[in-house]
């Protein structure tokens, strides 16, 4: 049967996301950045940021010199994950099998759908129509045989739907730049690379195709250029598994250093965690808690939860924020941090009360059948009545 591997591309994702919450960044130049610190660079800058001299990987503080009419906004990772996990939602009842990447990309194996769709061709069309339609975010798709192909072509082709059929993979690579090729960019195969001016993906595919020349240059990496020069990649699509983080972050409304509005929406996200580990039956041996503030800097702790009840996990989060929270300046955005999982045992323990675990447990019932907002703590009321006046004005 023959293979058909999707990539997923969406373009400019960060910056598409800000101007789907906010039309008025539509047509404006904007770069998103890592931070307003000394040390923070642009991450990802529009069109119209770039023509004004704007590109990632540049200081903040000489990007905001060079153009004093571009937005800077900064990268709001939980707002980003969000979105993600909602793309990631609805292009599931496509495929069975998908692999999510970085922000806005997928892998989607959609082999054996013949039958379903009139080609693949026309289920990218379907797919690239229905993420415009309901989230407003243009994407590239890109098909072929394999990952490495699909992922290679959404880079260089402009078009929003773009099928490399089976048998031309070298032909359609043949006169892209070398560097594409992901061994190209280990350092001892790219210094040979740029030694021997090998500078399009043709000139290594005349080179690895005589085995014994390729070897004596390559060595090891002999074999592996020759395959992906030529298109070749057997690797499968890898349904998600259990993450080795959970991070959750919350971006305030309005930077402020009002201790209650700040602690209501940290609690929130610490409920959020610590109903994370529990659908994983984990602790985490390790946490951290970030406070950003408005001016760049942020402070951080670290710790340890070794229980997954909301009361336990929160109480912990709180202690490690007073102590991360060591400036008055105002505050943009708090993040919860865990890794290092282990196996929760699930037996009495003096330290932790069982009835807070039970207690947690019936409310994850709740939350299971109805959504996460369907109960909440008292002290999260002024969070919740927020958030749902933005949305229904």
């Amino acid at each position: 049967m023959k293979r058909s591997i999707f990539h997923i591309r969406v373009k400019d994702f960060s910056i598409q996301v800000e101007r789907m919450l906010d039309a008025r960044l539509r047509k404006k130049p904007i770069a998103i950045i890592s931070s307003n610190a000394q040390n923070g660079t642009v991450v990802s800058a529009s069109p119209e940021a770039e023509e004004e001299g704007i590109r990632p990987g540049l200081k903040v503080l000489t990007a905001k010199k060079i153009a004093r009419g571009v937005i800077f906004l900064p990268f709001n990772r939980s707002l980003y994950a969000q979105i993600h996990e909602y793309i990631y939602r609805m292009i599931k009842p496509f495929s069975p099998v998908i692999e999510p990447l970085s922000y806005g990309q997928f892998f989607v194996d959609m082999t054996g759908m013949d039958g379903i769709y009139k080609s693949s061709v026309d289920a990218g069309c379907l797919i690239s129509k229905t993420l415009l339609e309901k989230v407003n975010l243009s994407s590239r798709i890109r098909i072929s045989t394999n990952k490495l192909v699909s992922c290679i072509s959404t880079a260089v082709v402009p078009e929003n739907v773009y099928l490399v059929e089976e048998g031309k993979e070298p032909l359609f690579l043949s006169p892209l730049a070398s560097s594409f090729l992901p061994t190209v960019s280990l350092p001892d195969v790219k210094k040979i690379v740029s030694f021997l001016l090998l500078k399009k993906v043709k000139n290594i595919q005349e080179i690895t195709e005589d085995r014994q020349t390729s070897e004596a240059i390559f060595r090891n990496y002999s074999r592996k250029l020759y395959m992906e020069s030529h298109g070749k990649d057997n690797s499968a699509v890898k349904p998600p598994t259990l993450k080795e983080h959970i991070v959750e972050q919350t971006v305030l409304t309005e930077d402020t250093n009002d201790e209650d509005s700040v602690m209501t929406a940290f609690i929130g996200i610490a409920e959020q965690v610590a109903y994370q580990l529990r659908i994983r039956k984990q602790i985490a041996r390790s946490v951290k808690v970030e406070v950003h503030y408005s001016d760049g800097f942020k402070g951080m702790k670290k710790g340890r939860l070794l229980s997954n009840s909301d009361s336990y996990v929160i109480s912990v989060c709180i202690d490690l924020f007073h102590r991360a929270n060591y400036r008055r300046n105002r505050i943009r955005s708090i993040l919860i941090d865990a890794w290092d999982f282990a196996p929760y045992v699930g037996q009495l323990n003096i330290f932790f009360p069982e009835k807070d675990r039970n207690l947690s447990i019936v409310v994850d019932r709740i939350r299971n059948k109805y959504g996460f907002s369907a109960i909440f703590r008292a002290s999260e009321l002024k969070v919740f009545q927020t958030k749902s006046s933005e949305m229904y004005g």
